[in-house]
């Protein structure tokens, strides 16, 4: 029969048991809260122009985006575990979006320095309760298709990123970024009419009064060797993302090349992260995280060493290889602390994104010293400083499905 002859090719029935309302509008949001991601780094070559700023300054508007989630995102990771309600899941885009699009148009330094400290405001208060909702509202044996679903929503977020900055740009003028601002604006009451509770009560466990440093801590030190891999990995996803754009334009690529790149970066790493997903259902964890990390370094340091197309392809694949592991480091953390879901999530994605964002800072320093075509090398060679954490007992699940 016909229906016979289609089914091989139809997704497979864990998909539809998680196309429910709830997951699919929080990954919605996490698409259009990670919207505004590439603004930056996009427009980034112009904003070092205009202001007349050297590669360590242009890095100090992503340290201030890292330090808002170093700060932010673990105290609210805290109370996110401590509230029913969707609130930051509705106001943290629209803040988010509110500072990336003011960003280019800055005529300071000290203001384009305020609205990148806003958009890093709006991301940190969104990530914590929308990684944590997922894991409040899906069954536990499917958490990391959930958060694969949730994870590729953002990704895609960040892939239309720069096709819709240079878009609007190029019809409307960075003054014309505004309209942006409209899918966060539409989506903030369909979350709250449609999801007002994320949990119909809270665990026990978060109801007790446990401080927020000795709650931080024991989530922090039983994490670390997760958190750990999960910065090498974000350095190297955002230090890409962020220095070739200016590598791009130091060889005279234009607007379009550069928002080109982005776009293929992001894109390869959406596309990777499933079939990386299933084969992580097989084989253990440590084996599909360290073969994605010597893959990812192998591909950076031969894109470093090469030039022209070539190297921009190598880029794209090296990047990910490197980026495709979120979900299951995500997975894993959440598993490993299922009461203090939100807190997990933002020790392995926001304060791991904090402190990537920050080191962009020390390596802007470094490039105005060594230059950019170096720096790019050093990215390449840090996937294998993740392979030393791979060696950490929480690592030694069978298999990712088992989490």
């Amino acid at each position: 029969m016909l229906a016979n002859r289609i089914k091989p090719f139809l997704p497979e029935r864990d998909f539809f048991a998680f196309a429910e309302v709830r997951v699919l509008l929080i990954s919605l949001a996490h698409g259009v809260n990670d919207m505004y991601a590439a603004f930056l780094n996009t427009f980034v070559p112009h904003i070092k122009l205009t202001l007349g700023l050297d590669y360590a300054l242009t890095g100090a508007l992503s340290l201030i985006v890292g330090l808002c989630h170093i700060v932010g995102q673990p105290v609210i990771g805290y109370f996110c575990d401590r509230i029913r309600r969707p609130w930051l899941m509705m106001t943290g885009p629209l803040l988010c979006g509110l500072g990336a699009v003011m960003l280019p148009s800055a005529g300071s330094y000290g203001g384009a320095l305020f609205f990148a400290g806003l958009w890093g405001v709006g991301s940190a208060m969104y990530h914590p309760q929308g990684s944590g909702g997922v894991g409040y509202v899906s069954r536990p044996e499917k958490l990391p298709f959930a958060l694969m679903l949730f994870n590729i929503a953002g990704t895609l977020g960040v892939l239309l990123s720069p096709v819709v900055a240079i878009f609007v740009v190029k019809r409307l003028g960075y003054g014309g970024l505004w309209v942006t601002l409209l899918p966060p604006l539409l989506l903030a009451p369909l979350l709250f009419f449609s999801m007002p509770y994320l949990r119909e009560k809270l665990p026990p466990s978060t109801a007790e009064s446990a401080g927020f440093w000795k709650s931080f801590s024991v989530v922090f030190v039983a994490l670390f060797p997760v958190w750990a891999v999960a910065v090498v990995r974000d350095v190297v996803f955002q230090g890409v993302r962020f220095f070739l754009p200016l590598k791009i334009a130091a060889d005279g690529g234009s607007l379009d090349a550069i928002g080109t790149v982005l776009f293929c970066i992001t894109l390869g790493g959406s596309l990777v992260m499933i079939p990386v997903e299933r084969i992580a259902r097989r084989v253990k964890l440590r084996t599909i995280m360290g073969g994605s990390m010597l893959l990812g370094s192998g591909f950076l340091i031969a894109a470093a060493l090469m030039s022209g197309v070539a190297s921009t392809a190598l880029y794209v694949a090296g990047v990910s290889f490197v980026f495709s592991t979120i979900p299951l480091t995500v997975a894993l953390a959440q598993t490993l602390m299922p009461h203090a879901r939100s807190v997990a999530s933002s020790v392995v994605m926001g304060l791991a994104w904090g402190v990537a964002n920050v080191a962009l800072y020390p390596l802007g320093w470094i490039t105005d010293r060594i230059g950019i075509h170096n720096t790019t090398l050093i990215l390449g060679l840090l996937p294998l400083l993740g392979l030393i954490f791979l060696l950490s007992p929480v690592f030694r699940e069978e298999r990712r499905g088992s989490c």
